[in-house]
């Protein structure tokens, strides 16, 4: 998973995501005061291994984002919903599966209503096409509506994190359903949201929120297909608005949540990530994104997770559902004319990222005791199944077996540098370099770029100075040659 800073409809918004993002993107909308950490961690990691691009996000004045002072909102809850557009833009998510609880849901339902064609699927939560207090609705409960008129809870010293905490925790329970609360956990979060915010105190300014005026009657225009899930005991917005929205919304379907309140609790995560697989294209690719939009995403990440990317990406591949863009049929070409005629018995070699095994497999054919390893075990699976001479190995190139230090006669490192974020990169030529053995041979090819040259990336071409770069004090470039879009490179380390 990634978090990150983004500019999203002119503010700063922290984002986090989970799984490829070569999957179907799921847009997460948390509900009034609520920051990203409202859609719990292990909800997310299931719903991404799912196949699903996964995204959540702090509101304005929650977690990490942008934030103003308490009881002074800068902005109208039309603002919100151009923010949660505008982090599909900051991300490059032409369009999403969104799903909304609470004042979430009221967002998501105007991003389907106000933006459609960046909307795959909707799924609203604990929601309403109103509100409370709209006539022909039925009314909060008696026990929140007694709560209220006593001024709810007074509120605590937002300096001080154990008061926080425990405000936190407590102000859930009127809400809540009969399901029993694990405490423990619920104050484990309650700290986390604590110790994530700018100024928790903040998180109050969306009760100040004004300019929602209703849409319930444009809800019958709603294009794209609709998923409610309510609670069954919802004190704030009980059942039957959810029943209005599936009478309301063309159609949409209700799925109802036992002995559950105006939450989500862990308790329903079975019913509520089964339902939403299932809405969202079940084990299809209902809203995948094409080439060009998957290396924009990836882009738009810089620094991102590249065991979960990778490894989603190659496992869509063998599913048939995407192409990975830099996967061959052959041996690189150059590979096949520098080594054709080499005998490489009594000698040990390494392919640095070997994806499907092309070139691990033609330098074992040569007589190479060959190792080709990559970060994807999807791919290193494949690889083993096509090449059987070589030996393939999950491995990560930041963080590779102290053991191949030196160890490899022959490193060959095809196209892989460049693949790497600026901040990643000089680790990832370092540990290359370092596998060479004395009178050892390092071959590079990468594509190549002019030092004045901007490139957005994925991928980064070198500059002649990275190609430089894998050099150190005793292996010395052999030739760096630039021909056209491309580096050759090869270093040779002395013999001790």
């Amino acid at each position: 998973m990634t978090e990150r800073i983004l500019r999203a409809n002119g503010v700063d918004l922290c984002v986090e995501t989970f799984g490829s993002p070569a999957d179907p993107a799921v847009l997460l909308i948390a509900g009034a005061s609520g920051s990203m950490l409202s859609w719990g961690d292990e909800f997310c990691v299931r719903l991404a291994a799912a196949a699903r691009y996964v995204i959540r996000y702090d509101h304005r004045d929650t977690g990490r984002s942008v934030t103003y002072p308490p009881g002074e909102p800068g902005y109208e809850f039309l603002d919100l919903v151009a923010d949660a557009v505008g982090v599909l833009d900051a991300l490059a998510v032409s369009q999403a599966h969104v799903v909304g609880i609470s004042m979430g849901g009221g967002i998501a339902q105007l991003v389907a209503l106000d933006f459609a064609d960046r909307v795959v699927s909707l799924t609203l939560i604990s929601t309403s096409p109103a509100g409370p207090g709209e006539p022909d609705l039925p009314p909060m409960s008696p026990a929140l509506v007694e709560y209220f008129a006593g001024g709810g809870m007074s509120a605590p010293d937002w300096g001080d994190r154990d008061a926080v905490v425990e405000y936190l925790v407590a102000a859930e329970r009127p809400f809540a359903g009969a399901r029993p609360v694990d405490v423990g956990a619920a104050r484990e979060v309650a700290g986390r949201v604590f110790d994530r915010a700018v100024n928790i105190a903040s998180s109050g300014n969306h009760f100040r929120v004004g300019g929602g005026e209703s849409w319930r009657g444009r809800l019958a225009s709603t294009k794209v297909p609709t998923l409610v899930v309510h609670g069954d005991v919802d004190p704030l917005v009980p059942l039957g608005h959810a029943e209005a929205m599936v009478r309301e919304v063309p159609g949409a379907r209700l799925v109802v949540l036992e002995d559950t309140g105006h939450e989500l609790p862990s308790g329903v995560w079975d019913v509520v990530i089964s339902a939403l697989v299932e809405h969202t294209g079940g084990e299809g690719r209902v809203g995948a994104p094409g080439r060009a939009e998957v290396l924009d995403r990836i882009r738009r990440l810089g620094e991102f997770d590249m065991s979960a990317a990778f490894e989603r990406l190659y496992a869509a591949a063998s599913r048939g559902e995407v192409e990975v863009p830099w996967a061959r049929d052959e041996p690189h070409q150059l590979i096949l004319e520098r080594f054709k005629d080499v005998d490489g018995a009594g000698k040990r070699a390494l392919v640095v990222g070997a994806g499907y095994g092309q070139d691990a497999g033609f330098l074992a054919g040569l007589g190479f005791d060959t190792i080709g390893f990559d970060i994807s075990p999807t791919a290193v699976a494949v690889a083993r199944e096509r090449f059987p001479a070589a030996r393939f190995l999950v491995a990560d190139l930041l963080d590779p077996p102290s053991e191949w230090w030196g160890a490899f006669d022959l490193v060959v490192e095809v196209l892989i540098a460049q693949s790497l974020p600026a901040a990643v990169r000089a680790t990832g030529i370092a540990h290359t370099r370092r596998f060479v053995a004395p009178g050892g041979t390092l071959v590079v090819l990468a594509s190549a770029r002019d030092d004045d040259e901007t490139v957005e990336g994925p991928p980064w071409p070198l500059v002649r100075a990275e190609v430089e770069s894998y050099a150190d004090d005793d292996l010395r470039a052999v030739l760096v040659d630039r021909t056209g879009n491309r580096w050759w490179a090869e270093f040779r380390r002395d013999q001790r």
